[in-house]
């Protein structure tokens, strides 16, 4: 766990432990457009989602019991273009597992990533 200088806990990151960390990296890179990952091996990929924090995708363990992906994470993502990357899920397979909606001024649909893992 990383060490705040600060006297204050501070939020580094969200981790997901993956299954298939090539499928979910392109998925976030290229589907969600986060962009080139700032830390990228074949057991860590780390997204800078802002100033101060990560989105890190760890490989699991060839023999690791994972928990089903519903209910083990859910993120929301602010996508720079909403129609162009709902319409890329679309095309790539992806299908929202929760109807659109607006929260607080905002657009909001939920889908599953590669592993399963919820975001909107």
């Amino acid at each position: 766990m990383p060490v705040s200088k600060s006297s204050r806990s501070v939020v580094y990151g969200i981790l997901i432990k993956v299954q298939n960390l090539n499928a979910t990296r392109s998925f976030y890179r290229d589907i969600l457009d986060l962009g080139p990952p700032v830390m990228d091996s074949n057991f860590w990929v780390e997204f800078k989602i802002g100033e101060h924090a990560s989105l890190i995708l760890e490989q699991a363990s060839p023999n690791e019991k994972m928990p089903e992906g519903l209910g083990r994470i859910s993120w929301v993502c602010n996508v720079k273009d909403y129609d162009t990357t709902v319409e890329r899920l679309g095309k790539n397979g992806f299908e929202p597992v929760v109807e659109e909606e607006e929260r607080l001024g905002k657009k909001v649909i939920q889908y599953l990533d590669p592993e399963g893992n919820p975001f909107m």
